[in-house]
């Protein structure tokens, strides 16, 4: 029911904490408070409601919960639903419709509903309404998965998952959990089955009593929901039971020698037997190796009195002398190796002892567990079975009766359980019974446990457990075969020598501490051999320990080293030694170690008579120092691997290459660290621009030095033809003159840019591959024609370039030539030189230069026309006459048309000539 006031009062109080939900539609992000209908705490809800609330987590991984405490809506024709999904919306997956009383109860988001939340949608019809509902809000987080697991125990763990121990000896129990999610503040639980329990992951505990316990481990979570483990660890803890009948040897615990004594006695004991021809009896702790039940072939036919079918064995298993390879199961508790029909008769009623070979009761069986008479067809929870257990070679047949009622109904409320365990290579048989009852009101009630030959003529008995009446509970006996030994029993050293055939041996160890070997082999029937060990360490117990640490690899130059053998005693001596030479100034317990003094430093610590020797090897390695390296380049831009080892020698230096390790790596702290060795360093594709560095360390890598180089990727250089260069001779026509070199190196480099490049000029191909004799300009030549050859190289990078070892071109020293002309005979002032003719077989063109200057003599240069070669000017004087003006009389006025002729000159001119033109007839006439 809804509460009442003075409840209320209190929830509101409490509301400071929590915040309640109202249905509505929307979504609510909440982990606590009540969730009510619309009509609150204390009203109903409303009619024709159709509303779709979402409740979810506040954070990931959580999940809501809704307790719904109370519940009640309209019944009817339409009733008043409401519908819940497990998701965020009224698509998911549907939890179910509740109406009326049918409340949801508990509901909470599943662990595949990744949202974590819950989707309530509610539908009321106008017909009615009720109270409504009352819910609880949480969130909580889901159980992951957690597995325990069984690691490990101390004593170990035999086949089967099985611990044996003595009592009150101390079990190390080690566990640990596989966690889906995290396993961080788990608790581990040990429950040891016999009502203690231990909480960690490593626990230790031991019995008082001898017996078989189940041992649990739970692990519990954090999780507020306190998620477990669910798994058992199937670990059985066998306590006081007799030594397994498997082949075995203990060495013993571990032993120390008193400081003031130098040996001790070992004792090993081991599961000693001879051939099946005979066997000793004797009682031994019931502590069953196995459950009476469940084993995993069930024999039981629910017939009385019959042989099973006969089963194979998968071990050769020796009795009285004959190797037995099968077996069958009586009814009647009983087990036979000279096996017979399946289903014959297995007989009950005898009263005669073992052993027989008269009554048929008593002579078809083998082992009798005991025999006695017992009905499996009057009870269905009764087992007769068995199971091969283990591994080769240390398998055992087990066979099993449980809980099978005695025969007659007067009797048949009485259970027997027992087993028979026959163990491989040993051929040790055991028997645990762990109830039998006695019905002395049938067959007299006879009971007998044994074994016998298949003749009926050898048997061995327990005291008091020949046929007769007799009753017995939690009883176990063992038949160990006591004919001649099949063992061998050796102590061995640390070396694996054999020191000794005894089990009790006494050793000297001469170190500190020194394990000896337990060796047993076992040699069965037919032939194979076993062999088990054990070991046991005996140590010399020194009040006092010292430990110079461990060996140290120095270089040369590093600091000193400081040995410390202090046992802080005001009456230990210490000596101290180098490479077993005493140093007899050094009797402090410290020892300061100097570079470069390596060796194998020892020191002797006497205290109390107990000595104590320890030592350490201390080697100051040269330190290598990385000499120089070069960067590498490859003058091709098709981008060909670098061979890194081109630094090695530059590396050594003068330092012996057989004393060091050079490697190539891609940073510096892997250089320092040792570690990305670049293994293809011979073939290594390079990127323009990369460094790598280089670690040049000692054989045993403990001193070293590093140092870097850049890789470069460079365009091979290419000579392009120029023409050749020719200069005209000068005037002296000696075959030299002077040419400028450089005025061919754009040339030659064509596209390729003088920025990058350099370009020389060289009077031999070897001169210009070896850079050697460059030429400067202005050069004068000394041949001519003179070849010239080219280098161009890197700028900066002088191993990448190209010398051309055929000249590039020529330097040429053309001669002059000097025309010549015919002879000109003198001119008159003021006349016209045009053209001066040039000697025919010449043919030479030019231009004559200057104009008459009316002096007596003018000079005329003569410049060849372009492409005339090597022409020089020349010059030519020629003779200018001055001109004379002649003087005449004058002449008087004459009639037009008069005739003056001659007209007189004067006579002093020596002057003749002609005179025009004739008369005009005009006023003047001008002759």
């Amino acid at each position: 029911m809804k509460k009442y006031l003075l409840i209320v009062l209190v929830f509101c109080f409490a509301k400071s904490y929590s915040q309640d939900i109202i249905m509505q539609s929307g979504v609510v992000t909440q982990c606590d408070g009540i969730f009510y209908d619309t009509g609150g705490e204390f009203g109903n809800y409303g009619n024709d409601e159709d509303l779709v609330l979402t409740i979810c987590p506040e954070n990931p991984g959580q999940k809501i919960q809704l307790n719904f405490t109370e519940f009640s809506t309209q019944l009817g024709v339409q009733p008043d639903t409401m519908s819940i999904f497990d998701g965020d919306s009224v698509t998911a997956p549907p939890f179910g419709d509740f109406a009326g009383t049918n409340s949801p109860g508990l509901i909470e988001a599943s662990a595949t509903n990744t949202t974590g939340c819950i989707t309530i949608q509610f539908v009321s019809s106008s017909g009615g309404n009720l109270n409504g509902w009352v819910a609880e809000v949480s969130c909580v987080v889901p159980c992951q998965s957690i597995v325990a697991n069984l690691d490990s125990t101390n004593p170990a763990l035999q086949p089967g998952n099985i611990v044996v121990a003595d009592i009150n000896e101390d079990i190390t129990f080690n566990g640990s959990g596989t966690f889906s999610v995290d396993g961080t503040g788990a608790t581990y639980l040990w429950d040891f089955g016999d009502g203690n329990t231990a909480i960690g992951q490593s626990v230790t505990h031991s019995y008082a009593t001898a017996g078989i316990y189940s041992v649990t481990l739970t692990i519990t979570d954090t999780n507020p929901a306190g998620c477990q483990s669910t798994n058992n660890i199937d670990l059985t803890a066998q306590i006081g039971s007799s030594t397994p009948g498997n082949p075995f040897v203990d060495a013993g615990d571990d032993v120390t020698i008193p400081c003031d004594e130098t040996c001790v006695d070992l004792t090993a004991t081991f599961l000693d037997i001879g051939e099946t021809n005979t066997y000793n009896i004797t009682q031994i702790p019931f502590v069953p190796p196995f459950p009476f039940n469940g084993l995993t072939n069930n024999l039981n036919p629910n017939q009385d009195d019959r042989w099973s079918d006969v089963e194979s064995l998968p071990f050769d298993f020796c009795f009285f002398d004959v190797i037995r390879t099968q077996f069958q199961v009586g009814s009647n508790g009983v087990i036979r190796f000279d096996v017979g029909a399946p289903n014959a008769d297995s007989g009950y009623a005898f009263s005669d002892p073992l052993p027989n070979n008269t009554d048929q009761q008593l002579f078809e069986p083998n082992i009798f567990t005991p025999l006695h008479d017992i009905d499996p067809t009057e009870s269905n929870s009764e087992e007769i079975s068995w199971e091969i257990i283990g591994a080769a070679p240390n398998r055992v047949l087990a066979v099993t009766f449980y809980e099978v009622p005695l025969f007659s109904t007067s009797c048949n409320n009485l259970l027997a359980t027992h087993m028979a365990v026959f163990y491989e290579t040993t051929n040790v048989i055991d028997i645990y019974i762990q109830d039998k009852p006695t019905c002395t009101s049938w067959n007299g009630g006879n009971a007998v446990v044994g074994i016998q030959n298949d003749a009926g003529t050898i048997a061995f008995v327990p005291p008091g457990r020949n046929t007769g009446q007799w009753t017995t509970t939690d009883e176990a006996w063992r038949f160990t075969p006591a004919g001649p030994s099949i063992i061998n029993f050796e102590w061995l050293d640390s070396a694996d020598n054999v020191i000794g055939t005894d089990p009790t041996i006494n050793v000297c160890p001469s170190t500190a501490s020194e394990t000896y070997t337990a060796r047993v082999t076992y040699t069965n029937c037919n032939g194979d051999t076993v062999v088990v060990t054990d070991d046991v360490v005996v140590t010399n117990d020194i009040p006092f320990t010292i430990d110079l640490g461990n060996d140290i690899d120095l270089c040369e130059g590093d600091a000193d080293v400081i040995l410390d053998a202090d046992i802080s005693s005001a009456t230990a001596t210490y000596e101290w030694f180098l490479d077993s030479t005493l140093l007899p100034t050094e009797t402090g317990p410290t020892l300061t170690v100097s570079s470069p003094d390596s060796g194998l430093y020892e020191v002797t610590v006497t205290d109390e008579s107990c000595q104590v020797t320890d030592s350490i090897n201390i080697n100051f390695a040269p330190s290598p120092i990385a000499d120089s390296t070069e960067d590498l380049l490859i003058c091709d831009s098709a981008g060909l691997p670098f061979d890194l080892t081109e630094n090695d020698d530059d590396v050594l230096g003068a330092q012996n290459a057989a004393d060091y390790v050079i490697t190539y790596h891609n940073s510096e702290q892997d250089a320092i660290d040792n570690t990305g060795v670049i293994a293809n360093a011979t073939n290594y594709p390079g990127v323009d621009g990369e460094i790598i560095w280089i670690r040049i360390a000692n054989i045993s890598q403990s001193c070293f030095d590093t140092i870097s180089f850049q890789l470069q990727y460079f365009v091979q250089p290419v000579i392009n033809l120029v023409n050749d260069i020719s200069v005209c001779d000068d005037g002296l026509n000696d075959g030299t003159e002077l040419f400028n070199l450089e005025s061919q190196t754009l040339g030659i480099l064509g596209t390729q840019s003088a920025a990058d490049y350099e370009v020389t000029y060289h009077l031999n191909f070897t001169d210009a591959d070896t850079d050697n004799g460059a030429l400067a300009s202005p050069f004068p030549n000394t041949i001519s024609p003179q070849p010239i050859y080219v280098r161009v190289e890197v700028i900066g990078e002088p191993s990448c370039y190209i010398a051309s070892p055929d000249p590039v071109f020529n330097l040429e020293v053309v001669p002059n030539i000097t025309p010549t002309f015919p002879v000109v005979a003198p001119i008159c002032d003021g006349a016209l030189l045009a053209p001066l003719p040039v000697s025919s077989n010449e043919g030479i063109t030019g231009t004559w230069a200057p104009a008459l200057d009316n002096t007596a003599t003018t000079t005329y240069t003569f410049t060849p026309d372009t492409g005339q070669g090597c022409v020089l000017p020349t010059t030519l004087e020629i003779v200018v006459n001055p001109v004379d003006t002649p003087l005449f009389d004058p002449v008087g006025p004459i009639c037009a048309g008069d005739t003056i002729a001659p007209l007189p000159t004067t006579s002093n001119n020596g002057i003749t000539g002609t005179w025009a033109p004739a008369l005009d007839n005009t006023t003047t006439t001008t002759y």
